[in-house]
């Protein structure tokens, strides 16, 4: 990590939190709004993924999301009635050890999905330290454990598992190894070895073939997510960051997908869930004038297309991104 903190600059911000008399205030209280992402939940409040869209799908990304949300926010009666959807809807027990987190309910489906049940678990931990809820961290620990114990291939611990046919996936999605990955899962060996001579990284790593793999389009919110993980373990992006940088002062947005060869764009869409992860890079690398700026563009996007067909993975993030005090 790049960011500089100046003992200086801390003293301002104690000052700041005086009052006249030189008492410490109260840090403001957040509170989540009362018809917060309303019309994304069925009577039950459960998300679809869809506003106003009861038929979309039913995801562990996004109940993921929104208890870290929740978390943030602070809120113990909205996250404890999450967790009880999660455990009514999402978790599947197999025996007595294994625990899995559905990556879709209401449907057929019986495989997890990594990234989200990190986010999870992560979430639930931090939960049980604001609200003082050790059952959250229990179930935490099952899902990791489970994860642990069964989730790998060639030892290599793996996108999904499917318990059904019991199979796990033949890959890793680097984009998944972000910064709430348990340390026994060993995927920092996986960021150390990606390649620093091209612009973009490969998507992910085929674990029988022990390769990485690249496509041909590549997806900005996969792209940043890696350079972000990267930086957590000490590792720059001098190319990547360079040419994002670059595209960013010439062009004042970015676009969803490129050309991993040209680097022009393939799509002309923006995403508010890519420039919370744009937003983050531009934080880690100490680009903060710029950071600012994603803001400013994900809000002027907001204000000029509304939310009314917006996919909640973008909603959250942009309610992420603007709630979060250190972004």
């Amino acid at each position: 990590m790049r960011r500089l903190f100046l003992p200086f600059t801390l003293l301002i911000l104690a000052l700041s939190a005086c009052d006249n008399s030189g008492s410490v205030s109260a840090p403001e209280k957040k509170v989540v709004p009362q018809d917060f992402a309303e019309s994304y939940f069925n009577e039950e409040k459960y998300i679809h993924a869809y506003p106003n869209a009861k038929d979309s799908q039913y995801l562990s990304e996004s109940i993921g999301l929104y208890m870290e949300y929740l978390v943030l926010m602070e809120d113990e009666e909205k996250f404890a009635e999450q967790y009880d959807n999660l455990l009514n809807e999402f978790i599947t027990e197999e025996g007595e050890e294994n625990l899995f987190v559905n990556w879709l309910i209401f449907e057929d489906a019986t495989v997890n999905a990594l990234i989200d049940d990190i986010r999870i678990a992560a979430a639930l931990r931090e939960a049980d330290k604001l609200f003082d809820q050790p059952e959250y961290s229990k179930t935490a620990d099952k899902i990791i454990g489970t994860i642990s114990r069964i989730q790998t291939n060639n030892n290599y611990t793996v996108d999904y598992y499917d318990w059904e046919i019991e199979s796990p996936a033949q890959r890793v999605t680097l984009s998944y190894l972000i910064s709430d990955v348990p340390e026994n899962l060993n995927a920092d060996r996986l960021l150390e070895n990606v390649d620093a001579d091209a612009v973009f990284f490969p998507e992910y790593f085929d674990v029988l073939e022990e390769v990485y793999v690249k496509n041909e389009v590549v997806h900005m919110i996969d792209q940043l997510l890696i350079a972000i993980n990267k930086e957590r373990i000490g590792l720059s992006s001098g190319l990547f960051e360079e040419w994002l940088i670059t595209e960013w002062e010439e062009e004042g947005r970015l676009f969803g997908r490129y050309d991993r060869e040209t680097h022009e764009p393939r799509v002309m869409y923006e995403s508010l869930a890519m420039y919370f992860y744009m937003n983050e890079y531009f934080l880690v690398i100490g680009e903060d004038e710029k950071a600012e700026e994603v803001k400013e563009r994900a809000t002027a996007i907001i204000e000029t297309n509304g939310t009314a067909e917006t996919h909640f993975f973008d909603f959250i993030h942009y309610h992420l991104m603007m709630e979060d005090d250190t972004k």
